[in-house]
């Protein structure tokens, strides 16, 4: 979770103080596209 909320903070600028205000589903849907994007942005690195 650490790294998701670091990654929302440092590329969009949402700080966890907001995250955690947001309705729950809004929570999950931002997580679970960052995750596409950081599992995005390491196969990039691997080519």
């Amino acid at each position: 979770m650490t790294t998701m909320l670091y990654h929302l903070w440092v590329r969009h600028h949402l700080r966890p103080g907001d995250f955690w205000r947001l309705p729950r589903g809004e929570r999950l849907l931002l997580l679970a596209f960052s995750q596409e994007e950081i599992e995005g942005m390491a196969g990039q690195s691997v080519k």
